[in-house]
C-alpha cells in the first residue's frame, strides 16, 4: 500500500474537474490554498497525488475495489492516453450533438456540464488492470464485470472533489441507454434533466469509441459506426433524436471516412 498519511499531506491536490481549450483538454487541479492549476494529463506526480487524496477522502473506492479483488494500482498511462485522444474527441462529439439538438429542442442541461462531464467520464479507468484495458481479445464475463466499475470508480473518485453533481450523475451513468439496459442501475429516481445529458455523453463516448483503433480490433469507418448506433436506436437504446444529431455533426465535422 503507497496511500500517504493524511498528516504527512501537507498541501492536498483536488482534481476539481477539466476544461477544453483550443481543442486541448486540460485537468484542472486546486491545491489547499486554492491556487488552481492546468495539466494536460502527463504530471504523473501530480495526478498520483490527486487520486491518492481522492482514495483517502472516500473509503468507498476501496472497498469497490476490494468487493472485486482487484489491486491498488493507479494507471497514470491510462490516464495520459485518454486526455490526449478520447476524453478531447467525446468533449467535441458531446458539444456538436448538443448544439444541433439545441437548435430544435431547449435543453434543460447546461452545455458546460456536458462538456466536462464528456472528458472525465472514463477517469475510474485509471483504476482497472491494465490487462484488462488492454487485452487484445474479447473479455471474459469475469473481466467485462471489473471493467464495468469504471464508471462508478470514476463518480466515486470525483464524489469529494467539489464537482457538480450533474456532472457526476453523468459520469456514474455515461454507460446507461435509455430503455435502463446498461450499467450501473438506477439506484434512485434520476433527475429530469439528466436522460438528455446522459444520452449525449453516451452516444458521443460510443461513437468515438468506435472511431479509434483498439488493441482487440480495427478502427471502423464513419458508416460503420453509424450502423451500429443505428441498431441501438432500433432497440431503444437511444433517442432517434439525439442519433440524427450524432449523423448531423459526423457528416459535417468527422472528414475522415
Amino acid at each position: 500500500m503507497f496511500l500517504v498519511h493524511p498528516e504527512k499531506n501537507k498541501t492536498d491536490i483536488n482534481l476539481y474537474g477539466a476544461v477544453q481549450i483550443s481543442n486541448t483538454a486540460f485537468l484542472v487541479y486546486k491545491n489547499s490554498q486554492g491556487k488552481v492549476e492546468l495539466k494536460t494529463g502527463k504530471e504523473e506526480k501530480l495526478q498520483k497525488k490527486a487520486v491518492k487524496n481522492m482514495l483517502l477522502r472516500n473509503p468507498a473506492v476501496k472497498k469497490l475495489l476490494d468487493k472485486y479483488k482487484i489491486k491498488l494500482s493507479i494507471n497514470t498511462k491510462t490516464l495520459k492516453e485518454l486526455t490526449g485522444g478520447h476524453m478531447n474527441e467525446t468533449c467535441n462529439i458531446a458539444k456538436g450533438v448538443y448544439s444541433i439538438l439545441a437548435e430544435n429542442l431547449n435543453p434543460e442541461i447546461d452545455q458546460s456540464i456536458v462538456k466536462e462531464a464528456s472528458m472525465l467520464h472514463d477517469l475510474g479507468k485509471i483504476l482497472i488492470p491494465s490487462k484488462i484495458l488492454n487485452k487484445p481479445a474479447r473479455l471474459n464475463s469475469k473481466e467485462r464485470e471489473i471493467m464495468n466499475i469504471h464508471s462508478t470508480l470514476g463518480y466515486e473518485l470525483l464524489k469529494s472533489q467539489g464537482v457538480k453533481e450533474e456532472i457526476l450523475e453523468l459520469v456514474k451513468y455515461h454507460h446507461q441507454n435509455l430503455n435502463k439496459s446498461g450499467y450501473p442501475e438506477f439506484e434512485e429516481e434520476l433527475p429530469q434533466n439528466l436522460p438528455l445529458g446522459m444520452q449525449i455523453v453516451s452516444i458521443a463516448d460510443k461513437y468515438s469509441a468506435l472511431r479509434e483503433a483498439r488493441v482487440y480490433r480495427r478502427k471502423l469507418s464513419r458508416l460503420e459506426a453509424l450502423l451500429i448506433l443505428y441498431k441501438e436506436v432500433r432497440e431503444g437504446k437511444v433517442h432517434p433524436a439525439v442519433y440524427e444529431a450524432l449523423m448531423k455533426y459526423a457528416s459535417l465535422y468527422d472528414t475522415d471516412v
